[in-house]
């Protein structure tokens, strides 16, 4: 039951008493508090209206963000699959082959064995991480 049904529900046990609000200062106050309680509930009827309407209308915003971001994020999604696998968490590094010259795409595996194949010439490197001109290690 609303707030509403409730207050018609005491104003009728009140107009079923028959009281007389000119002579009895009790009814007076009586009759005052129940016509209070029926604005309070007619203002919170027209609250839960409104709230309900917004509602909706954040939904509805709610699907247009939704649609943006899939639009705007999707391509980047599909190129994260390209590399990296199921998780799209392997990180892979391009390097160019020194016997040919085509760039390699290398994961972490071929890193940890440190021998790469190229798939252009079939010849087989090995990684080095030191810095030519120096000699020390990359970090």
């Amino acid at each position: 039951m609303t707030i509403t049904e409730k207050v018609a529900y005491i104003q009728g046990l009140f107009d079923g008493l028959r009281l007389d609000t000119e002579k009895s200062g009790e009814a007076r106050i009586l009759s005052e508090v129940l016509d209070v309680l029926r604005e309070v509930g007619q203002q919170l009827d027209g609250m839960d209206a409104a709230m309900d309407q917004f509602d909706e209308e954040l939904d509805t915003l709610g699907d247009a963000v939704a649609d943006l971001e899939e639009a705007v994020f999707d391509d980047e999604d599909e190129q994260d699959a390209d590399f990296g696998g199921e998780d799209g968490e392997e990180d892979f590094f391009e390097i160019p082959c020194p016997t040919c010259g085509e760039d390699l795409l290398v994961d972490d595996e071929a890193l940890a064995a440190g021998v790469v194949d190229c798939p252009a010439c079939g010849g087989k490197f090995a990684l080095s991480f030191e810095d030519e001109e120096d000699g020390s290690q990359e970090e």
